[in-house]
């Protein structure tokens, strides 16, 4: 998909062409996130990392990203897997999944932005 620069995203486009580049009203958002594993707590960088990404899929999205190599933090960005937009209940749904889970030391979850066009 060509990239497209930001005083190309609002030009005048028939409808097939918006859906076509992902823009207008065919928009679709994600966000970044990062969280710190608690090297204290019993679990390994591996199963940590399976976790969110069982989480990740029973949602329907995708993750792209990995962790840091001492294994303590997991980062990247989070969209949806087929066509479509997270919106800001998927944040809060993400912040509370990362709340609930004791191993989970910090994290950060980015704003909505533009999953297409937003880099």
């Amino acid at each position: 998909m060509k990239n497209l620069r930001p005083q190309e995203l609002n030009k005048p486009r028939k409808r097939r062409l918006r859906k076509k580049l992902r823009v207008g009203e065919f928009q679709e958002f994600g966000f970044e996130l990062k969280f710190i594993i608690n090297q204290a707590a019993s679990i390994t960088f591996d199963s940590a990392l399976d976790a969110w990404i069982d989480f990740v899929e029973f949602q329907g999205w995708a993750f792209g990203g990995g962790g840091n190599i001492d294994g303590k933090e997991i980062d990247g960005f989070l969209a949806n897997y087929g066509r479509g937009t997270l919106k800001e209940k998927d944040r809060l749904s993400v912040e509370e999944w990362l709340n609930s889970k004791e191993w989970v030391e910090a994290y950060q979850i980015g704003e909505l932005k533009d999953a297409w066009h937003g880099w």
